[in-house]
C-alpha cells in the first residue's frame, strides 16, 4: 500500500494522498474484494471438466491460502512493518490448519466423493475463512493502541443477508460497545471473530469488528 501509511494510537491506515483515514468501511470491502477474486468457482468448473488435475488444484488452492490469509492479516495488522516473529507464528499456524483441511479435502474430490457444487461451496468456504486473519490481526493492532471497546458490526450492502439465533450475527450486533477484555463475543460455545465459522452462516460471514478507547465517566 504505498500510498498509505499507519495510525498506530488508531490502528486505522492513513490515506496520504488525500491527508485523511481510510474509512473502516471502505478496509472491509477491500477484505472481501480479495478474498471474492480468488477463482475458486473457475477451479471447481475446470475440475469437473477433467481440464484441471486434483494434483494442480490443491497446489493452486496451497498458494492462494498462503497468499490470501496473509494479505489479510496484513490489512488488519496495518502493514508489513508492523509484522512481528509472533504475528507471523500466528499467521503460520492458521495457514498450516488450513493445509491439512485441504489434504482431506482434496482426497475427497479425488476419490470421486464430491459433485462440482459441493466442491464449489467448500472452496469458497476455505477461502472465505482468511477473513479471520484480518480479524484477528486487527484485534492485535487494537490492543496494541489500548483501544478497549469493540463493536460487531454487520455489513450495510443490501445484497448481504445476515444470520441470527445461535447467537448469529445479527444477535452479536445488537450486543452494542463491550469491553475488549473479556472477549464479548462468543458462539458455538466459543470466543469468536467474523469470518471464524461459529455464527450461521460460517465462513460466509461478511460483518466486522470495531474498536475504540472507552470515554471516561
Amino acid at each position: 500500500m504505498p500510498n498509505f501509511g499507519w495510525r498506530g494510537k488508531l490502528a486505522q491506515f492513513w490515506n496520504r494522498t488525500v491527508g485523511r483515514l481510510v474509512p473502516r468501511l471502505q478496509i472491509n470491502r477491500w477484505v472481501t474484494a480479495s478474498i471474492e477474486a480468488v477463482p475458486v468457482g473457475e477451479w471447481a468448473a475446470q475440475l469437473a471438466a477433467g481440464t484441471l488435475d486434483v494434483g494442480t488444484w490443491q497446489q493452486n488452492f496451497r498458494g492462494e491460502i498462503k497468499r490470501e490469509y496473509i494479505r489479510q492479516y496484513l490489512m488488519g495488522r496495518g502493514g508489513l512493518e508492523k509484522m512481528t516473529s509472533v504475528d507471523w507464528g500466528s499467521i503460520g499456524g492458521s495457514i498450516a490448519d488450513q493445509y491439512r483441511y485441504l489434504d482431506n479435502f482434496a482426497r475427497e474430490i479425488a476419490a470421486g466423493n464430491l459433485s462440482e457444487g459441493e466442491i464449489r461451496r467448500r472452496s469458497e468456504m476455505y477461502i472465505n475463512s482468511a477473513r479471520e486473519a484480518f480479524e484477528r490481526a486487527k484485534e492485535r493492532a487494537a490492543k496494541e493502541a489500548e483501544l478497549n471497546e469493540v463493536r460487531w458490526e454487520l455489513d450495510p450492502s443490501p445484497e448481504v443477508e445476515h444470520c441470527e439465533g445461535e447467537p448469529g450475527c445479527t444477535e452479536l450486533s445488537e450486543m452494542g460497545w463491550q469491553p475488549v477484555d473479556p472477549w464479548p463475543f462468543v458462539a458455538s460455545g466459543r470466543e469468536t471473530h467474523p469470518g471464524q465459522g461459529d455464527t450461521p452462516c460460517l465462513t460466509s460471514c461478511r460483518c466486522t469488528t470495531c474498536y475504540r478507547k472507552a470515554k471516561r465517566a
